[in-house]
């Protein structure tokens, strides 16, 4: 089962149209369509999943999440 990523969205740009930025996750930086959520701005917390933002997080939520995936909930 995959969970997505918690990441912190660190740019938006448009690719023909589409609203798209990227993430700040750990590991590694992922690029993710803001179709569904078009209002996100830099510095938002966000769960990205199969390269699209699926939710947007408050910070509680996205600390709560982050804590609970690395192991120290």
């Amino acid at each position: 089962m995959c969970l997505g990523k918690i990441g912190r969205i660190t740019r938006r740009w448009d690719e023909g149209g589409i609203p798209m930025g990227e993430a700040d996750t750990p590991g590694a930086p992922v690029n993710a369509c803001l179709l569904y959520h078009p209002e996100v701005a830099v510095g938002d917390d966000v769960l990205v999943h199969m390269g699209f933002v699926v939710d947007v997080l408050d910070p509680e939520r996205a600390e709560d999440a982050r804590r609970l995936r690395s192991g120290q909930a």
